[in-house]
């Protein structure tokens, strides 16, 4: 017979924050079955040793300028306008909540480890976050950690998911809790949800209502995500896309699609 959590498990929250990061964080505290003990906010702008201006001049070079505001607002100035709006940030979600909190754009270094080796997390979970992690960080025995993509694995692996679907017309949207492997976005299935989304939702509103979806899934599975348990291998196939390019911006806009609307400044407020 399996033994039951006698005790809300620890958790470690690894994202690079904003309105989606700000999002799960909030869902995952708001079940009650959760405890949040550490967050790590990635700091990284695209490249790992760069600042924030050569940074954000390599999301310039690859993303255009489109995608480059899109996702500083979304982090960045959402992280910002979350301090004093109560929704949006995860930073001032730590502070609110006397999370520990670490800013790193390397999660994998010294630091990094030493952070959530100190705080003994029964699970690590991540949502949003823009760095990949290496052994002993994943895909290890001593360390279940899990991640959120919002896409039916292994279709669309990497960035982007709902934006490299929409762009060429896809509308199969769906969900998946899978732990980490050293391959990005491979690792097995432990529960995944397909979902029917409005046609006139943009990018951000779609990915919102799936990693919204995505934080409830693996609330409902967080026992079978501490377990030893491998959950179930990708089916073979699949796809993988990294970082946009300016042109993959023109083709969603092509297809009828929109990064975002107008009316998605409301998700700034939302605290569902």
């Amino acid at each position: 017979m399996e033994q039951k959590l006698t005790a809300p498990p620890r958790v470690v929250f690894l994202s690079s924050g904003g309105l989606l990061g700000d999002l799960v964080l909030r869902r995952l505290q708001s079940s009650g079955t959760i405890n949040i003990v550490g967050i790590v906010r990635s700091r990284r702008v695209m490249l790992r040793k760069a600042g924030f201006l050569r940074g954000a001049a390599a999301y310039f070079l690859r993303c255009g300028v489109i995608y480059t505001v899109y996702i500083w607002t979304i982090t960045t100035f959402a992280e910002f306008v979350g301090l004093f709006s109560g929704t949006g940030s995860i930073t001032g979600r730590a502070r609110r909540y006397g999370i520990s909190i670490l800013h790193s754009r390397d999660i994998n270094n010294e630091e990094g480890k030493d952070f959530i080796r100190r705080l003994r997390p029964d699970l690590v979970v991540s949502a949003h976050f823009d760095q990949k992690l290496y052994p002993p960080l994943c895909n290890s025995a001593e360390l279940a950690v899990v991640n959120i993509h919002p896409s039916p694995l292994p279709d669309y692996r990497g960035l982007e998911p709902v934006l490299q679907g929409t762009k060429t017309g896809d509308r199969r949207f769906g969900v998946t809790v899978h732990r980490l492997a050293e391959s990005i976005d491979a690792g097995s299935i432990l529960a995944s949800k397909n979902m029917e989304t409005d046609r006139n939702h943009s990018v951000l509103r779609t990915t919102y209502d799936l990693l919204r979806r995505g934080a409830d899934l693996l609330v409902a599975n967080v026992e079978r995500a501490m377990r030893s348990d491998d959950g179930e291998a990708q089916k073979s196939g699949g796809s993988y896309h990294s970082w946009p390019k300016g042109r993959d911006i023109w083709h969603l806009y092509r297809a009828g699609g929109h990064i975002a609307k107008p009316c998605d400044l409301a998700l700034f407020w939302r605290r569902d």
